[in-house]
């Protein structure tokens, strides 16, 4: 298996997901993957921090984990 590493920085996870979502509607990006920040097991694994997110395929990983899904919940500011 080969992994792919883009280090790109945004400076916020808004961003990062714009971005992301361009990549999916050019499809550069298959439909079917989603934008999460990393479980204890990809840290342990990968050695990622809380400060990086990771690509995996749609439902691979907690619905709560998932960018798109914190940005939904997120309250608004006035």
């Amino acid at each position: 298996m080969f992994r792919l590493h883009m280090p790109m920085e945004f400076e916020t996870k808004a961003e990062a997901l714009e971005w992301f979502d361009g990549l999916r509607r050019s499809g550069a990006i298959p439909a079917e993957a989603e934008l999460y920040e990393p479980d204890a097991l990809d840290k342990d694994r990968l050695g990622i921090t809380l400060r990086d997110l990771i690509v995996r395929r749609t439902g691979d990983r907690a619905e709560q984990t998932a960018v798109r899904n914190q940005i939904a919940r997120r309250p608004r500011r006035r």
